[in-house]
């Protein structure tokens, strides 16, 4: 783990000495020095515009997000259990995964309007099709001779649920909400960017149109940091949930 945490440390340095010389050769307008990307972000978060649509932007993804993981793993654990279920609605979730979720914001403005309940929707768009992909995958991938024996000890429906399939197919289901997680940031900077021009995409939109690549790179690098982080609390959470299989194994 120190090792891990040493050659990211390491990397992580690296490129910035990297980006820090090369925005000194060249044109700073196409690459500014790193140093002035941070006294650019220092000057919005001085400003309180930074907090202001970070806050706005972390309340879609969430909102978002949350949403997708309920409906994504409702859905995956039916399609995966009964097979009536996917042979009805695995066209519709296949097709949808592969389209461009984009296309569906004029969509989107047409039923909600521009209002946060947009952003929302695509935020939900981009996660919940591989968050449901993911989880019917698992449930279908339990061994089924767990199932029969637990029937044959007269376990209901419920505990066959709670008790097996769940625990069993829970790895999958949270690599679906890592990936989902990663889809919801993309989702939320989308959203913002072409419905309302709110929050960070707001933000990126308007430096953007007016050249200020120190901000513009700023906002990007923070909405990395976010990704970044809220991938890794995913990662603890599911560290949390599976554990006790890695423990198993290592046994």
């Amino acid at each position: 783990m120190n090792s891990r945490f040493e050659t990211n440390v390491l990397s992580i340095l690296t490129l910035a000495i990297l980006w820090e010389v090369a925005g000194r050769m060249i044109d700073s307008m196409l690459i500014p020095p790193l140093s002035k990307i941070g006294a650019a972000w220092w000057k919005l978060l001085l400003s309180g515009k930074l907090l202001a649509n970070l806050t706005l932007s972390l309340w879609t993804l969430a909102a978002g997000f949350f949403l997708a993981v309920f409906i994504g793993v409702l859905i995956g654990v039916l399609m995966g259990r009964f097979r009536g279920v996917e042979h009805f609605l695995d066209l519709y979730v296949n097709t949808l995964m592969s389209a461009p979720t984009t296309a569906f914001v004029p969509v989107l403005i047409v039923w909600f309007g521009l209002g946060i309940e947009s952003r929302i929707a695509v935020v939900f768009l981009f996660a919940v099709f591989v968050i449901i992909i993911n989880t019917m995958t698992g449930v279908k991938q339990v061994e089924g001779t767990f199932v029969e024996m637990a029937r044959s000890f007269g376990a209901k429906e419920q505990e066959v649920f709670f008790k097996i399939l769940l625990p069993a197919a829970l790895p999958a289901i949270m690599a679906g909400v890592r990936l989902g997680m990663g889809r919801a940031v993309k989702g939320m900077v989308t959203a913002e960017m072409l419905l309302t021009l709110t929050g960070i995409g707001g933000m990126i939109m308007q430096y953007g149109s007016a050249f200020a690549t120190d901000s513009l790179f700023a906002l990007i690098l923070t909405i990395l940091t976010v990704a970044m982080i809220t991938t890794k609390l995913v990662q603890r959470v599911d560290q949390r949930l599976t554990g006790w299989k890695v423990e198993i194994a290592i046994e």
